[in-house]
């Protein structure tokens, strides 16, 4: 702690010498220059009042402040009526590879999922970001939050409702409009510096902002940097996080014992085998054996070094602790960087944007372990094998082993000697922008065009390539690789006390890479006129538009994981994957482009006015909006929209919209043939011979398998999904300094697309054959071996082989019903004797989050029950990440020079229905959390260093843990941070 203080202290000190500021842009929510024409997100007229019928939220430069956002990813967490932010750079750890991993975060408005949001900058579109994340078994891509620059921001609007009429595809939940500062004037810098208290992390950040005018004016350039770089965090530096066996925090509770907790892995260094011809006394009937300590109950054969062999498998206590060798999360190196070239012609004003972001992240993954399909023979001949032949000096004597030896087979293992896999990822990005806007008469128009692409290369150093590792497994001297050596006996649930040699272990490790490109090229043009023609209520104003955009995108994996080079068996020469990375499926190479042309018109229509003097109407308006698109690769959809403003009074507003709204497939989907993942899936029909036999207490109690291979399957047959959404509201403003808001919103998804989900399959397949059925075409089982045999005895079922694999198609599913409320507060109390305050208070309620039931659902339900959770099914409310409430707020205070903010944040409780208690049913509930950030500050405002400011700051004030959930590192990193308290020094100035 001491010698970080210092080091602050001294780097803090360091940065005095240099003048640093940061943007001290006052609140544009509640007005705009007058002679500026203003276009908020919600409406395309210029200067409309139809921005105030809508339920539009704004973060200014002060709120960012308070919330000490160093990334995207911050401000989407201070918004209440986002959800998850499920591309989140952390918890990435189940899909590996195919994960969208690094510097990524997504928006997700209304917790119904990553791609229903539209995100724009300064009004127009962002290129997705390359890589997809699975959300609900579904592929989903999205806008990176994080690539937006945090330094510069004017202002972030955000649009509580459907807006598919006025902007098109994705604005399902809502848009979030990001406005840069590009009429800065001046030079700020800053530079930030801060440590955490439970961890090592740091945070360094330096940002400059400047903005030059010419030509009596009539040209400005402003230019925003900034950089930004954090330390990695390994798991093992938190106690929760750190173990993956958390039992020992459950108890006391009704879950205590519970091994849904325990997230060791089976795959371990204690390899597991079979053996082509069962060895009496030594292996089971089946052939099974594993490698242990002696000193573990079990030992029917003596091998060197302290271990030996017991038949069957792992017992759980040698179960290998897989977080004590990650990273929880991973350095970051960002850098953001705005050009804005702007010139007025008189008439005509050109404008301009140049934007470019690149990030580089490192991170740490445990050593590699074998898939259930991509299992690895061992010769008789093998060196270290100690079924081998009469003469091998490994032979274990003592049992009737035949003298040619016998083959074997490595189903289970974990290459703990083989070190750590390195993870770099770097996300880069540009856009370029150019456009003109004017006025003929009272007609303004607008046009742009607009180029920008985003590239991921993700590359893991040190994997196991499978072909390689079978060779030196097979090898028949010293320099073969010995699996049988057991871990770590002072440790046998982590490390590895009797590594191969590194020459051995060099042979068969390689450097994988997987390469994504995304593109947006679109062009539009718009006009509007407030005034088009007059009424007895004020002027009716219009926006016509129409656009063009083409979308593409590229995944290009390395040539050892997209069948290019596969898994070759070194004994037989045999295809055994197409796959050749150890614990990676095959990912197969995919590209896909869209053209879409698209046309709308939005009118604002004022119906009664304040000089009319209607009873009970003070004030009426109407907006009226339609959006017509056409997709080269779905079809064609239109949508309208209708929202209405009505003031009783002059201080309550009661405001209403019904909006229809649609998206389309994402390019992954529809393009991909097959991509493969490995999958937790139980298997219920197993499962349910434990139950005929007495070992578990139901189905609710079973574990999954988490070595099943999932294939999922493109479909260029997919439709658009569309939306009926409605809201209502009221604006209650009794002073002028004081306003509430209330708003109901209701959205009703059809035609969703998604796959059905491997664990639903699983469950359906057990109801078909517990009909009498042959169960589903789409699991594909292994041949049941002798101990599967063994297994069933008793149960009253015939026995069946494991599962292995399951193929699911995307399609278009049912529908989701997703409901809330939304409230805020707003309150600048007159200027007191101390200073001036403000208060902004903001809350969301989950009313409703049901996700429909197809028929083969509803036969699953109908069969089976409650005792087996459907996957995303059914009703979503307070379950796996949807609390009924969220809320944050802030408070700031300014006197002369001094200021201060504070900022909290509430996640409500919900319930992980991964962890369901035996007896009861009941599901885990993960508990509601609390957070608080606290800045105070001085700004000197004369003298030599005026227009310097310093602030010290603290995040995480009150040292809050995230609340424990069944997931990775022990909490859910979508919606919860494990960063504790955390200092930290910034110092600015101004030219």
């Amino acid at each position: 702690m001491a010698r970080r203080l210092k080091a602050t202290l001294l780097i803090s000190t360091c940065f005095g010498y240099v003048p640093l500021a940061q943007a001290q842009t006052a609140s544009t929510e509640n007005a705009a220059p007058a002679a500026e024409e203003i276009v908020v997100v919600g409406s395309q007229i210029k200067n409309s009042v139809v921005a105030g019928q809508l339920p539009v939220s704004v973060i200014t430069s002060d709120d960012i402040s308070t919330i000490a956002a160093t990334s995207g990813a911050d401000l989407l967490a201070a918004l209440p009526a986002n959800g998850t932010v499920n591309f989140n750079g952390t918890d990435t750890v189940s899909n590996g590879v195919h994960a969208a991993r690094g510097d990524v975060a997504s928006a997700n408005l209304r917790s119904i999922g990553s791609g229903n949001t539209l995100v724009l900058l300064n009004g127009r579109r962002l290129v997705q970001h390359p890589g997809y994340q699975t959300e609900d078994s579904v592929p989903v891509s999205t806008v990176n939050m994080n690539a937006l620059p945090v330094n510069g921001i004017d202002r972030v609007e955000v649009l509580h409702d459907g807006a598919s009429a006025i902007y098109g595809s994705d604005a399902v939940a809502g848009v979030i409009n990001t406005v840069l500062d590009g009429k800065f004037e001046g030079v700020r810098v800053t530079g930030e510096i801060g440590f955490a208290e439970n961890t090592d992390k740091m945070k360094y950040s330096g940002d400059f902002e400047g903005g030059w005018s010419f030509n009596e004016d009539r040209t400005h350039v402003s230019l925003l940097l900034s950089y930004y770089q954090s330390s990695k965090v390994w798991a093992h530096e938190l106690e929760i996080p750190g173990a993956s066996d958390r039992r020992p925090f459950v108890e006391g509770t009704p879950f205590e014992g519970d091994t849904a907790f325990d997230n060791r892995s089976s795959s371990a260094p204690w390899g597991q085998f079979t053996a082509a011809t069962p060895i009496a006394g030594l292996t089971s009937s089946g052939g099974v054996f594993h490698i242990q300590p002696n000193d573990v109950a079990g030992c029917r054969g003596a091998l060197s070094g302290g271990i030996c062999i017991d038949d069957g498998s792992l017992d759980r206590d040698l179960r290998f602790d897989i977080n004590r060798s990650r990273t929880m999360s991973p350095s970051v190196k960002r850098g953001n960087s705005f050009l804005f070239l702007n010139h007025d012609f008189g008439n005509v004003q050109f404008y301009s944007e140049l934007g470019y972001y690149r990030a580089r992240t490192e991170e740490y993954r445990g050593e590699s372990s074998i898939l259930s399909s991509a299992q690895f023979n061992i010769s008789k001949d093998a060196y270290w094998n100690p079924l081998g032949a009469l003469g091998n000096p490994n032979r274990v004597g003592g049992f009737a082993i035949p003298a040619e030896g016998v083959d074997l087979t490595l189903t289970n293992y974990r290459v703990v000697d083989a070190g750590l896999r390195h993870i770099q990822v770097d996300n880069e990005s540009f856009r370029l922008l150019g456009g003109f806007k004017g006025n003929f008469g009272n007609w303004d128009w607008d046009t742009a065009g607009l180029y920008s692409e985003a590239t991921t290369k993700d590359v893991t150093f040190d994997r196991v390539s499978n072909s390689l590792f079978s060779q030196a497994l097979n090898r028949t001297d010293t320099s073969a690789y010995n699996p049988f050596n057991g871990g770590d006996l002072a440790n046998p649930n982590w490390g590895d006390g009797t590594p191969n040699a590194q020459s051995t272990i060099d042979s068969f490790l390689v450097d994988v890479g997987r390469f994504g490109k995304t593109t947006l090229a679109l062009a539009d043009f718009k006009v509007s006129n407030g005034g088009l023609f007059t009424l007895p209520a004020g002027d009716v104003g219009i926006a016509l538009g129409a656009e063009w955009r083409r979308q593409s995108y590229m995944e290009d994996y390395d040539d050892r994981l997209d069948g290019t080079i596969n898994y070759t068996d070194a004994v037989t020469g045999a295809f055994v994957n197409a796959s050749d990375i150890m614990g990676s499926s095959v990912a197969a190479d995919s590209r896909g482009s869209r053209n879409v042309w698209s046309a709308f018109s939005e009118l604002a229509v004022p119906l009664v006015s304040r000089d009319m003097g209607v009873p009970l109407v003070r004030k009426l308006d109407l907006q009226l909006a339609g959006r017509f698109e056409h997709y080269s690769d779905v079809g064609s959809v239109f949508r309208p929209k209708f929202a209405l403003s009505w003031y009783p009074v002059d201080k309550f507003q009661i405001r209403g919209s019904y909006a229809e709204g649609f998206r389309a497939p994402n390019l992954e989907q529809l393009n991909t043939a097959v991509t493969t993942r490995v999958s937790t899936v139980i298997d219920y029909y197993r499962c349910q011979a434990s139950v005929n036999k007495g070992d578990l207490a139901g189905l609710g109690a079973c574990v999954g398998n988490d070595r099943v291979e999932e294939r999922r399957l493109g479909n260029r047959d997919l439709k658009p999904e569309t939306d009926i959404s409605y809201s209502f509201g009221a604006v209650f403003t009794p002073t002028r300094n004081l306003t509430f808001t209330v708003d109901y919103w209701h959205i009703k998804q059809r035609n969703l697309v998604g796959i059905f989900g491997a664990e639903n399959i699983s469950a359906l397949d057990y109801v078909y054959r517990s009909q009498g059925g042959t169960g589903l075409p789409g699991v594909l089982r292994a041949d049941p071996t002798a101990d599967d045999i063994a297994f069933y005895q008793g149960s009253g079922l015939a026995p069946l082989g494991e599962i292995i694999q399951v193929d699911d198609i995307f399609t278009n599913l049912d529908s989701r019903t997703s409901a809330g409320v939304d409230l805020g507060l707003y309150y600048q109390p007159p200027e007191t004797p101390i200073g001036k305050f403000n208060i902004k208070l903001n809350a969301s309620y989950l009313d409703k989050a049901y996700q429909g039931l197809s028929d083969q659902a509803k036969l699953i339900q109908s069969t089976l029950g409650d005792a087996v959770p459907l996957e995303a099914i059914g009703d979503l409310l307070e379950r796996d990440g949807r609390p009924k409430w969220q809320a944050s707020g802030t408070i700031t205070w300014k006197s002369g020079g001094w200021g201060a903010g504070l900022f909290g944040r509430y996640v409500g409780k919900y319930y992980d229905t991964g962890i369901v208690q035996d007896q009861t049913g009941e599901y885990w509930k993960v508990k509601d959390n609390f957070t608080m950030n606290l800045y105070a500050q001085y700004s000197f405002l004369d003298g030599p260093i005026e227009g310097t400011r310093v602030r010290v700051g603290v995040r995480n004030l009150l040292d809050t843990d995230p609340p424990l959930a069944d997931a990775t590192y022990g909490y859910d990193a979508r919606l919860h941070s494990s960063e504790g308290r955390f200092f930290y020094w910034s110092v600015q100035t101004r030219f």
